[in-house]
């Protein structure tokens, strides 16, 4: 017995990658490494349309950013251990 499942996003990965470098851009988070919660969960990110984002989708946008060289994703021991590091 074996499920499917399926993401539903409204937004695309592509867009919340802009978004969220948009913001690490404006905040100089430039070269700074961050957690996944402290891109979704973080005291600095409240009021930003991607805080509260699911690891799922956030883990897509930011593997849109490293495809596009913006940034650098840095393996944890859980997916809110995940690092990432920001470049212009």
């Amino acid at each position: 017995n074996s499920k499917d499942s399926c993401l539903l996003f409204w937004r695309k990965p592509e867009v919340w990658a802009g978004m969220i470098h948009q913001w690490a851009n404006d905040r100089g988070m430039m070269n700074t490494v961050l957690t996944l919660f402290e891109l979704a969960s973080g005291d600095d990110t409240i009021g930003q349309e991607f805080h509260g984002l699911d690891s799922a989708t956030l883990r897509k946008a930011l593997d849109v950013l490293q495809s596009q060289g913006k940034a650098q994703l840095f393996v944890g021991t859980l997916d809110e251990d995940l690092g990432v590091k920001f470049f212009t």
